[in-house]
């Protein structure tokens, strides 16, 4: 099983990161494992969500978890199955998150390597369109 995580502060509230990882149509936006992603805009605990990622591969998501400060997620393809979350804490003018996964499965195992640095990566992505979000407003 290959688990990574990541840590970073994020020059807004946790409101305004919550709003991102909640809005399942903008995932492929800052997450490079998902190119497009099919269901209802609102995310909700439970509801299973068709994806296409990266390699053409199909598969869902999931909503495992949703609170103030914690969101938690399974998204599963064939031979690859993640389990992420993402924690929010106020710290200062800005938002402490931490977010972390974990693979599992065959095609996971063999791809171990492709994974490194991705919680990182996840990161940039998620802060990026975080800020610009702020910035349209």
């Amino acid at each position: 099983m290959n688990e990574q995580s990541a840590q970073r502060v994020i020059r807004a509230t946790p409101q305004a990161i919550r709003t991102v990882l909640l809005q399942p149509a903008a995932l492929p936006d800052w997450n490079p494992a998902i190119h497009s992603i099919t269901g209802p805009d609102r995310a909700r605990v439970g509801l299973r969500y068709r994806v296409t990622a990266r390699g053409g591969l199909s598969g869902h998501l999931e909503y495992r978890e949703i609170t103030e400060d914690r969101i938690g997620l399974h998204f599963q393809v064939q031979g690859l199955r993640e389990d992420n979350w993402s924690l929010l804490t106020p710290q200062g003018s800005g938002t402490l998150v931490q977010h972390g996964f974990s693979h599992g499965g065959p095609l996971a195992k063999l791809l171990s390597g492709a994974f490194q640095g991705v919680a990182e990566l996840r990161l940039d992505r998620l802060e990026e369109r975080t800020l610009s979000g702020l910035t349209a407003l």
